[in-house]
């Protein structure tokens, strides 16, 4: 049976699938508005269930503007030579998360290139309202 396709011909990605991506790499892309404009920054993350978990430095501008606001982050992957590639893309709400338990594990299992300093750090979850991806291969 054919994989579902979009009306592209990309193929729809089952959200195990997008789980499973999503954890394949350490660095994604976070996407919000800031003052009326589309902003997007790179961001190590971790997936927890089906939670994408980022941290960013408490006070800092990106921690006031993400706070219960409506966010996407996308991960994705190319290969030009093969012509294949992936994207993955969630899209919800950056929730503060205040769970010490939680973020103790966090703090072992992320490993973070912009934070050294975890004195003062926010850890935010995305609520996902909708997880959705495509896989893109070169057709013969």
């Amino acid at each position: 049976m054919a994989e579902p396709t979009d009306r592209h011909d990309l193929e729809v990605l089952p959200l195990a699938q997008c789980l499973t991506l999503l954890r394949s790499r350490p660095l994604g892309r976070l996407a919000y508005i800031d003052a009326g404009h589309p902003v997007v920054v790179p961001m190590n993350h971790l997936v927890d269930g089906s939670t994408v978990v980022v941290r960013s430095l408490g006070g800092s501008k990106l921690d006031a503007v993400l706070r219960d606001k409506p966010v996407s982050f996308q991960l994705d992957d190319y290969d030009a030579t093969r012509g294949t590639g992936w994207s993955v893309l969630v899209q919800g709400k950056a929730i503060v998360l205040d769970e010490e338990d939680r973020i103790e594990r966090y703090e072992q299992e992320l490993d973070s290139w912009a934070i050294s300093d975890d004195s003062d750090v926010t850890w935010l979850r995305i609520r996902a309202d909708e997880i959705s991806g495509r896989r893109l291969r070169r057709v013969s």
